[in-house]
């Protein structure tokens, strides 16, 4: 498995991912398929703005994985792990750990102290792999009603 970045000329690649993980756990996001479908070009290309997009893909290039990486103005000190996406048949083989990774790398680069996530209620299975790569449940309010906060020293 390789783990890198998307080039902004990858933006369709991060579309199309972006929106097979809407289609295939639409409760495990905070956005909906109806409202990100209609980005734009432009739109795919800088989002998350200031952050980054890791796409993980097994052999013959086939990309199995995508998540994103970010910094809030109000939180310098912290990055945020988002929309972390594996497909169905490469779940339980290591490509959310190498995702997990890949964002902490590169928030560790850029001099971040940790990285935050939050997972959506009933998300057992993505609350078990955040936990097996090493994040720990914090106090804080999530945005998501129900939602649980996780942090990650980095």
């Amino acid at each position: 498995m390789d783990v890198r970045p998307l080039r902004a000329d990858e933006w369709q690649l991060k579309r199309d991912l972006r929106l097979a993980a809407l289609r295939d756990s639409p409760a495990a996001f905070a956005s909906t398929y109806a409202r990100e479908s209609h980005r734009s070009e432009a739109d795919w290309r800088t989002w998350p703005a200031g952050g980054a997009f890791f796409t993980a893909f097994a052999a013959l290039d086939e990309p199995v994985g995508i998540a994103g990486a970010w910094v809030a103005a109000a939180d310098p000190g912290t990055a945020h792990l988002i929309g972390m996406w594996v497909v169905p048949a490469a779940r339980g083989c290591g490509v959310a750990a190498g995702l997990v990774d890949a964002a902490a790398g590169w928030a560790r680069d850029r001099g971040h102290a940790a990285v935050e996530l939050e997972v959506a209620p009933g998300n057992t299975a993505a609350m078990s792999a955040y936990v097996r790569c090493g994040f720990e449940v914090t106090q804080r309010e999530p945005f998501t009603t129900g939602g649980t906060v996780l942090v990650l020293p980095v």
